[in-house]
């Protein structure tokens, strides 16, 4: 039990940022301003903040879930609204995770503690996953996700 009491303070640090996504945007290295914005996606993925994740993920991404499943934008947002999938903490290990500027284009290598319901099973596990941003017009947006668990996930029926 002390661990999801862990992931509730965790996800409220990922909920209520310190710093806006524009304060973010406007100031500071490109690595940290990525490091920010993957914490507001993971936010408004545990919110279904639609309007979020639009301004967040281009529309020509490519998600590979831990699971392997494939998704578009529009398919991953779905999944998210119709709560088939819910996230209940996504939890970035920042001294894990590597970002890489090369041109309009960020690379990041992470690990994240995942807490989520996925179609009835409460899932606990580590992920590391790669991910790519563009910058387009100033703003960075999300295109692909792969994410692989680590060790074996802790799975029991949700309640």
């Amino acid at each position: 039990m002390p661990s999801r009491i862990l992931a509730f303070v965790f996800a409220s640090l990922l909920i209520f940022p310190a710093v806006t996504p524009a304060q973010t945007a406007a100031t500071g290295k490109p690595e940290d301003q990525i490091r920010q914005l993957e914490k507001d996606r993971f936010a408004a993925m545990i919110k279904v903040d639609e309007a979020a994740m639009n301004r967040l993920i281009g529309d020509d991404v490519v998600y590979v879930h831990s699971t392997a499943n494939l998704q578009n934008k529009k398919e991953f947002i779905e999944m998210l609204k119709a709560r088939t999938v819910h996230y209940i903490s996504l939890v970035p290990s920042d001294p894990d995770v590597k970002v890489r500027i090369i041109g309009n284009v960020a690379v990041v290598n992470g690990l994240a503690a995942v807490h989520v319901v996925d179609t009835g099973l409460d899932k606990t596990m580590q992920i590391r996953y790669t991910d790519v941003h563009v910058n387009r017009n100033g703003a960075w947006q999300l295109i692909s996700w792969q994410s692989t668990v680590l060790g074996t996930p802790v799975v029991v029926p949700a309640k």
